[in-house]
């Protein structure tokens, strides 16, 4: 292997120790405190539960507890407090007994190897989704990146600067408040700090993500054993439940069409199955590009699986711990994922209301307690983002009211197509006609299971059981709302997208018991298994290598990724720069790089790991920030970069709190011989990237 070739190869084994490091350190936060918690309350009847079954739900648990925690801990004492709560929580289960027949129950896991091989089957599939693919001497990026290069920026800041967190991508001279739902992003970011140096938050929020997956893989069993209450061959409906999660619709079918009519020139292509349509995503596709979305939804199944599962002639003290339990993991999944946490808020606001109707008072308490607590809880950090957006509206002058929703019907790609933008009710009332069709591609095998369960309710003639009450009005809560509302707070529709989460995992339970009975595993229900399977093998397969096909000219190039076939090279040379000034400068360091590049600068996101000053036409501040402060760093850094003008890097220096320039191959400037990024001394350069320190720059500095 050449000199060349090892430098690419580096990375790979990098993200491999870096990940390994990080998700062994998470246990301290994904399962430790779970464990204590459920041994200290005893939810789930923890204690006199198997060990398979109590380290099943400390997952959970622990995932609806530790965001908030940290939040409310780290807010005020500072993110090393938080450490401190855990470590009393875990030193007061060891003293009630929690350590007793551990080593004796190490048996009762032999039936379970199954399970073993799903969840590492799981942590393979993440990993080759997201660590940096080497191919000769290039390096390749997941296009996950595209996402996940914004929230690797807020757990570094967060990592680096406590709470409240910044926002990495403005800095006018003065930190400004992060407006993102970022509370999972506070885990990522302890586990960041503890890893230091092994792990950074590039690889603690990918080992996040491979704990949030197991997460979600816990709460099958855990809702078909006390939800459903499948207690017959439960093991067998567990194992299908589970696998299901690598099912998705019938988005293969579409997508290959599309293919077919790319190769011919007539439209350009996507790199995913998921989004010819408006989406409803399988589930390896939201755990993989969405895990704080993914945690709200576990955080919200967690909290109202502990309501339902209370005993019913419980104490009073149980009640109120119950529901003290659950707010905390309804706190975590609004401060995790608002849109997926408002769907769960409006289906538990309508349970609420079925209990007092049936007079069922002892529930209606702990749930009134929950959401009681819950709102206690969230309520301090969404008073800090309105006061974010309190102020920055304020700043910027009075306007119209910024509408967050709006009422729509769910758009179908084929009918957007024929109606454009025009004929508005003409394209709404298709849109309604073709909903059966839409959600029977898009969900798949999850549709005809959800058709069939309400067949055979409705032929049973007898009134619902708890359960399927339950679970009828969150499914229906969830798919109206996501049907006939959309929000308009950027123009992803993301709670249409994310607020379907609630709706497709009660599909995945029925279907789950569906597909254990032999008659109901038939030809139709095998094809729509066997495409949903092809679509998500389909998908990760694009997902992983589009920038390297793209870069050899298999697939059509895509602008925010690049549109020459160096990407493989440029990728390399930028983690190679952003790591050595990593390595050699301190981690409150503020760096700058173009602006507005040619491409989405998915490297600094990724790799930086450091404060910027300004990203974008607003300087980054959608995330937080007076957008009318941009302005004057954008009338220097504009013609720095363009070149070609008489703004030196000197003088940038001088005028900006600055404190290296990063100059890179798409920018104006570096094609220009007589530009500063060719007459000044870098203090790293290679290919692609030149790094720029300003210190020397400045008046009396030598």
């Amino acid at each position: 292997m050449t000199a060349d070739n090892w430098r690419a190869f580096h990375f790979p084994l990098s993200d491999l120790t870096g990940i390994s490091a990080g998700f062994a350190l998470f246990s301290l936060l994904t399962l430790l405190p779970g464990y204590s918690i459920g041994w200290l309350t005893n939810v789930f009847g923890f204690r006199r539960r198997s060990l398979p079954f109590r380290l099943a739900a400390s997952v959970p648990v622990s995932l609806s507890v530790t965001p908030i925690v940290g939040y409310t801990v780290g807010r005020w004492p500072g993110l090393t407090t938080a450490w401190i709560v855990y470590a009393l929580l875990f030193a007061a289960a060891l003293y009630t007994g929690a350590g007793r027949r551990v080593v004796a129950s190490i048996a009762g896991f032999r039936p379970l190897w199954p399970f073993a091989a799903l969840i590492t089957a799981w942590i393979v599939i993440a990993f080759l989704s997201l660590a940096d693919l080497p191919f000769g001497h290039r390096l390749y990026f997941s296009v996950i990146d595209f996402d996940y290069s914004v929230r690797i920026a807020f757990t570094h800041s967060i990592s680096a600067f406590g709470l409240p967190a910044r926002n990495p991508f403005f800095f006018p001279a003065h930190p400004v408040d992060l407006r993102y739902h970022y509370l999972w992003l506070i885990v990522c970011a302890q586990i960041c700090r503890l890893g230091t140096p092994l792990v950074d938050a590039r690889t603690a929020f990918i080992a996040g993500t491979l704990w949030i997956g197991i997460g979600l893989i816990a709460l099958v069993p855990l809702y078909l054993r006390l939800f459903i209450s499948a207690s017959h061959d439960l093991i067998h409906k567990s194992r299908i439940g589970i696998m299901l999660l690598a099912v998705t619709g019938l988005d293969i079918v579409p997508t290959l069409l599309l293919v077919w009519i790319s190769r011919a020139g007539l439209i350009g292509m996507s790199p995913s199955v998921e989004w010819w349509n408006e989406q409803v995503d399988g589930w390896l596709y939201t755990m993989l590009w969405e895990p704080h979305y993914v945690c709200a939804l576990v955080a919200c199944l967690t909290g109202f699986l502990i309501v339902w599962s209370l005993p019913p002639r419980s104490s009073w003290r149980e009640r109120i711990v119950s529901g003290a339990l659950a707010g905390i993991a309804f706190a975590t999944a609004a401060g995790s994922g608002i849109y997926v946490a408002a769907v769960f808020a409006a289906f538990l606001a309508i349970w609420l209301a079925v209990l007092a109707t049936r007079q069922l008072w002892r529930e209606a308490e702990v749930l009134a307690v929950a959401g009681i607590v819950g709102a206690t809880l969230a309520y301090p950090f969404f008073a800090s983002l309105r006061s974010s957006f309190a102020s920055a509206s304020g700043s910027a002058g009075a306007g119209p009211a910024q509408h967050f929703f709006q009422f729509t019907v769910r758009a179908f790609a084929p009918v957007n197509m024929v109606f454009g933008s025009g004929w508005p009710w003409q394209r709404y009332a298709a849109n309604l006609f073709m909903l059966p069709l839409n959600y029977f591609l898009e969900l798949g095998i999850f549709f005809v299971a959800g058709h069939m369960f309400w067949v055979r309710f409705r032929a049973r003639r007898n009134p619902a059981t708890p359960a399927e009450l339950a679970g009828l009005l969150m499914l229906a809560t969830s798919i109206l709302i996501c049907t006939f509302v959309r929000s308009t707070a950027i123009n992803n529709n993301d709670l249409g997208w994310r607020g379907f989460l609630p709706a497709q995992f009660m599909l995945l339970l029925w279907a789950a018991n569906l597909l254990s009975e032999r008659a109901a595993r038939t030809l139709f229900t095998s094809l729509l298994i066997l495409l949903g399977v092809a679509g998500v093998a389909y998908d990760l397969a694009i997902l992983r290598f589009y920038p390297l096909l793209a870069d050899f000219g298999k697939v059509p190039r895509i602008a925010w990724i690049g549109d020459d076939n160096n990407v493989g090279l440029r990728t390399r040379s930028n983690r190679e720069a952003y790591e050595w000034v990593r390595a050699r400068t301190p981690e409150t360091s503020v760096i700058q790089q173009n602006p507005e590049p040619v491409y989405q600068d998915t490297f600094f996101g990724a790799y930086g790991d450091r404060q910027t000053l300004a990203v974008g036409y607003a300087c980054g501040s959608t995330f937080g920030g007076d957008p009318r402060e941009c302005q004057s760093a954008m009338a220097v850094l504009t013609p720095l970069f363009e070149g070609g003008g008489t703004q030196t890097l000197a003088s940038a220096c001088q005028s900006l709190p600055m404190d290296f320039v990063i100059a890179k191959d798409t920018d104006k400037a570096w094609h220009e011989q007589s530009s500063w990024v060719w007459t000044g001394g870098p203090v790293f350069s290679n290919d692609f990237t030149r790094v720029f320190a300003c210190a020397g720059l400045r008046p009396g500095k030598g």
